[in-house]
């Protein structure tokens, strides 16, 4: 989805994470344009294609930190007016590690929540038009400059963003290296670095997020150490049973303590927990919606003439820098060059004779091979053949005489009798 004159003014949807979003009238972006422009003619007005880099995961900790702060007093002011209850009492009378904890999870709100607006503003800049297909469909050589001029053009705002960033270095690595595998490559790449990024903006918080129990520890500790230590103090001066119950009543209630704290660390770390792996989760979709803008709307569109550019490119910055030898009259580099034709030259006709005289020598030996095995299956073929001759000959002599021997018993019969043997005994 791309804005258009129809959206200024108007809550759309963002087509990253389906949240509704209040887009700013006509009037508003015409006046950021023309802040931009005349912020790039002026003197020391940032040139075209040349924004500044920034981190766009990391928040300003002092900034962040005063937020913590301010939350902590919001909230103690809110305990002091409630004093009393079981509520307040778990932050104003346990010591001042339930203060220490609650100015840590402020803190760490305010990190979430200067995050969070970053995050509007980049969901928002997946709604601009950072390649517009009136300049043209296809991005190559010829056209890339004008959408570079066109980049250099979008409010600071925006294009201090992850998709307008990750659009401009893409373009500009095309201008330079003209290829779209090593765009490719390079945007992998950049993705790559931005979700390191975010993970690490993160470790900080979750610092916080160990921390906070451990200070819950400390002060179960601390409260159990104190109410030992005034028990034992205690018993050793009691004269009757009421200081003995005494004692005890301050044991107790400094276990309350010790144990009081403990709950209320292991709470906020728990609602801490949640916001901070839902906002993370949210920047790393983030990225997922830029790698797929980026794959649609830019590495789809760029035209290298099938690699033809680089080459081109190439072949240009040889005959530039042939050139300004030849202008600044720097004839032993044209020698050497000369000089390593000629060679070229002198080698590829060493291969070639080489190539021609082991040809020829192939042909040579299959040619006797081919010669000696046709004399031995000739041989071998004649003999076959007399041997097929001479056993036809006697098979047709066979039956001549069988022909013979039927037309002489032509229209006579046979008779076969059959002689009855007599056996003789001595009596």
């Amino acid at each position: 989805m791309l804005i258009s004159a129809e959206h200024f003014g108007k809550v759309i949807p963002c087509p990253a994470c389906n949240e509704r979003i209040q887009m700013p009238d006509a009037g508003e972006i015409s006046r950021t344009y023309a802040a931009a422009s005349s912020k790039m003619q002026e003197p020391g007005g940032r040139p075209a294609g040349t924004q500044t880099n920034s981190d766009f995961a990391n928040v300003h900790p002092w900034v962040s930190l005063g937020l913590g702060v301010g939350f902590a007093v919001v909230f103690y002011l809110a305990m002091l007016v409630i004093r009393g209850s079981y509520v307040s009492d778990l932050f104003l009378e346990r010591g001042w590690v339930p203060c220490v904890v609650v100015i840590f999870f402020g803190w760490s709100v305010g990190i979430l929540t200067l995050k969070y607006l970053r995050l509007r503003t980049q969901r928002v800049a997946l709604l601009v038009e950072v390649l517009p297909i009136q300049i043209s469909y296809e991005i190559n050589c010829a056209n890339i400059s004008q959408f570079i001029d066109h980049i250099a053009l979008i409010p600071e705002r925006l294009s201090r963003t992850y998709m307008v960033t990750r659009m401009r270095r893409g373009l500009e690595h095309f201008a330079t290296r003209r290829s779209n595998p090593d765009v490719a490559r390079m945007m992998q790449s950049q993705s790559d670095i931005d979700v390191s990024a975010i993970s690490g903006s993160y470790s900080l918080v979750k610092s916080f997020l160990w921390a906070i129990p451990i200070l819950g520890f400390i002060g179960t500790v601390i409260g159990i150490s104190s109410a030992i230590s005034g028990f034992s103090g205690q018993t050793e001066t009691a004269q009757d049973m009421s200081v003995l119950m005494d004692s005890i009543n301050n044991v107790t209630g400094g276990l309350g303590v010790a144990f009081d704290t403990t709950l209320v660390a292991l709470v906020i770390s728990i609602l801490l927990a949640f916001p901070v792996s839902s906002m993370q989760k949210a920047e790393e979709d983030l990225l997922n919606a830029v790698d797929e803008y980026c794959n649609e709307n830019l590495l789809k569109r760029l035209d290298d003439a099938g690699g033809m550019a680089e080459v081109a490119s190439n072949t240009e910055g040889i005959l530039l820098a042939l050139k300004s030898a030849v202008a600044s009259g720097q004839e032993e580099i044209l020698e050497e060059f000369r000089e390593a034709g000629e060679r070229m030259a002198q080698l590829q006709g060493e291969q070639h004779k080489l190539l021609q005289r082991t040809t020829e020598s192939v042909d040579s030996k299959m040619a006797s091979l081919v010669t000696k095995t046709g004399n031995e299956a000739a041989r071998a073929f004649d003999a076959t053949s007399h041997a097929v001759r001479e056993n036809l000959g006697k098979l047709s002599e066979g039956i001549a005489e069988l022909n013979k021997v039927l037309k002489e018993l032509d229209g006579k019969q046979v008779v076969i009798e059959k002689k009855k043997s007599k056996w003789f005994s001595r009596g």
